[in-house]
């Protein structure tokens, strides 16, 4: 489950004073026959919004995927992933940034949120070579993002669990470090995981949502506490937070 806070349509940033939060529901169709099944479950249950995985996508088709989405009033929150600049997802730099320029191109279709690029890790690089690398990966696929309207949430912690995926930023904070592309189409991303999700993130996630980040919450913390008991919780710290700070 993805879950960012709805967004003010006027200045494109959060509602943090009348706190709004929209989740969405990771697709888990294999072939057309299941979306179709997947989706009109969905609509019982008036889920609004989706998350997609990009193979599954590519596998069912990105029209016929968006044909049975918009049949059942389903909107796309995230596309993943894409990104690997450093090279510690096995491919090169001009390949990572044609495949996340592809994904862009994926999410426009689709009319989604955001793409999820997972940066990659330090692997064997020197660290200002690096985070140079990764700086450099994001612009060559800014003009993209910005043309097409569609974020690219970058994963503050592992989305694989292997440490390959997220970069480690030495001088800043995770969300400094996003916050200084300096750009509203580069935002942050932070999974929570277990029985105690709150505990060991990279940074504040209040700030992450309000930053206008997304979080994912990981199949086995809903499943060890409960996707509604998760949000509840979550809902009452924002509110406390926006009450504390109006």
């Amino acid at each position: 489950m993805d879950v960012l806070l709805e967004q003010n349509s006027a200045n494109r940033q959060p509602r943090v004073t009348n706190v709004i939060v929209n989740t969405a529901e990771l697709l888990q169709a294999r072939d057309f026959a299941e979306l179709v099944r997947e989706a009109r479950q969905l609509e019982r249950r008036r889920v609004d919004l989706v998350s997609v995985r990009r193979q599954r996508a590519m596998r069912i088709g990105p029209a016929r995927l968006k044909a049975v989405l918009d049949d059942t009033g389903l909107g796309v929150c995230t596309v993943g992933f894409a990104g690997g600049f450093t090279g510690s997802l096995g491919c090169g730099y001009k390949a990572a940034v044609d495949d996340t320029r592809r994904a862009l191109e994926l999410a426009a279709e689709l009319k989604a949120h955001a793409v999820i690029v997972a940066p990659g890790s330090r692997e064997r690089h020197t660290y200002n070579h690096a985070q140079r690398t990764i700086r450099d990966g994001l612009e060559d696929c800014l003009d993209d993002a910005l043309r097409l309207r569609i974020n690219m949430v970058l994963p503050l912690n592992a989305i694989f669990g292997n440490r390959k995926d997220v970069f480690h930023p030495r001088d800043d904070s995770p969300l400094d470090w996003v916050s200084a592309f300096e750009s509203h189409r580069i935002r942050p991303m932070m999974t929570l995981r277990g029985s105690s999700p709150w505990n060991g993130l990279p940074d504040c996630w209040q700030r992450c949502l309000n930053d206008g980040g997304v979080l994912r919450v990981s199949a086995r913390c809903r499943a060890m506490l409960g996707g509604h008991n998760v949000l509840s919780d979550m809902l009452s710290q924002l509110t406390k937070s926006a009450v504390a700070g109006s």
